[in-house]
């Protein structure tokens, strides 16, 4: 199966650690868009389908609760697509605004990609076949 996923962060280099991840995750094809900003990747989902979104929360322009917020407010494929929020930022009043906004998991950075495998198979209602003593992740920490 293959996915359309959008990483957004003003950082390339996370972009770059995010794709990366993802992809280790092995849950089929995946094409990767990337957006800087909330604002870019409103524009971004006007043009292309997209299946899941990856978001960073402090980004300049649009940051990643304005974007959540103004994403829940668009046509309805859009407002309804599943957001993964990656992100350091603890701030208890952060992430409850995150979670008032229908986000669909969030990840604290550093994070584990077994973790991210984890939400990912459950969110797009995929099976496990990972063998466990076959993991790509052992020792990884992003």
């Amino acid at each position: 199966m293959a996915f359309n996923i959008l990483v957004v962060d003003d950082s390339s280099c996370m972009r770059k650690v995010l794709r990366k991840s993802i992809t280790m995750c092995r849950i089929g094809d995946v094409n990767f868009y990337e957006a800087e900003n909330g604002a870019h990747a409103l524009e971004t989902l006007k043009k292309e389908w997209i299946d899941l979104i990856f978001t960073d929360l402090n980004m300049p322009i649009m940051n990643g609760i304005e974007f959540v917020k103004t994403l829940r407010q668009e046509e309805d494929h859009i407002k309804n697509l599943p957001v993964i929020v990656v992100t350091s930022d603890t701030n208890v009043d952060n992430t409850n605004e995150v979670k008032a906004n229908n986000v669909n998991g969030i990840i604290y950075k550093p994070f584990r990609p077994e973790d991210m495998r984890m939400l990912l198979i459950n969110l797009l209602d995929l099976e496990d076949n990972q063998d466990d003593e076959d993991s790509d992740f052992e020792g990884c920490d992003f």
